[in-house]
């Protein structure tokens, strides 16, 4: 993992995380339209550059958290995770990893799959990167028919992506666990999904977290209004 920060440290800080197959550059329009009012911590996790190894969602939180450590960082104003990011922030405050005001976890697939389940999505997305891989065919139209919109976003970053990291990865997105939390610490979560988002279907492992707050987007896909506007995106979240 590399870490990137924008903005003024004085100000509030929100460390956002990007969705699989992206990177920090995902969050561009988030800081293009926020850098004057909030300080950003913006990571790229392990395996979306070239010659580095996704091994384990714990591996990340832990930079993460040795990160906020060196530079004094006892509290972020704003957790935001996108997808794969989404698991990430929630599992780095569900464990107490990190103290956030606000976490707001975005298209999440929270499902905790038996291995059966995460090896077929493995080899669902093991084959769309080895066509990737071997060229001649439309990145971006591939990448859609299996993460559904994301493609633009992943198409420069996809390629790069090693089978041992996608193995990993899986893991990451299809085995994460959803823990008892406290009233308080539930109503400091914003939960969002697209009604077209197939990440949705998670929704049965988290209504348990009744003072969390629940967004539904209709007619979106995954990350989608993020995607379409950020300035409405941020706009709904009262961040701007």
């Amino acid at each position: 993992m590399y870490i990137e920060t924008f903005g003024n440290k004085e100000k509030p800080v929100v460390l956002a995380i990007h969705p699989m197959f992206t990177g920090g550059f995902f969050l561009k329009n988030l800081i293009d339209y926020c850098k004057d009012d909030y300080f950003f911590i913006i990571p790229t996790m392990s395996g979306h550059y070239e010659n580095s190894i996704y091994v384990s969602m714990s591996d990340e939180e832990k930079t993460i958290t040795e990160f906020l450590k060196t530079n004094g960082i006892d509290k972020v104003a704003v957790l935001l995770g996108f997808s794969l990011g989404g698991n990430t922030a929630f599992d780095l405050f569900a464990k107490n990893l990190i103290c956030a005001d606000k976490v707001i976890v975005d298209s999440a697939p929270l499902f905790d799959f038996p291995a059966f389940i995460q090896r077929h999505f493995y080899k669902k997305y093991a084959r769309c990167l080895k066509k990737i891989k071997n060229g001649n065919v439309n990145v971006v139209k591939e990448l859609n028919k299996c993460f559904n919109g994301m493609g633009e976003a992943q198409k420069n970053v996809a390629p790069h992506i090693a089978f041992e990291s996608l193995k990993n990865l899986i893991l990451g997105c299809f085995g994460v666990s959803t823990p008892k939390l406290s009233i308080a610490k539930q109503s400091k979560l914003v939960f969002i999904y697209g009604s077209k988002d197939e990440a949705r279907l998670c929704r049965p492992r988290i209504r348990k977290y009744k003072n969390a707050t629940y967004i539904k987007l209709k007619w979106y896909g995954h990350c989608g209004l993020y995607q379409k506007s950020a300035w409405e995106y941020l706009k709904l979240l009262n961040l701007i």
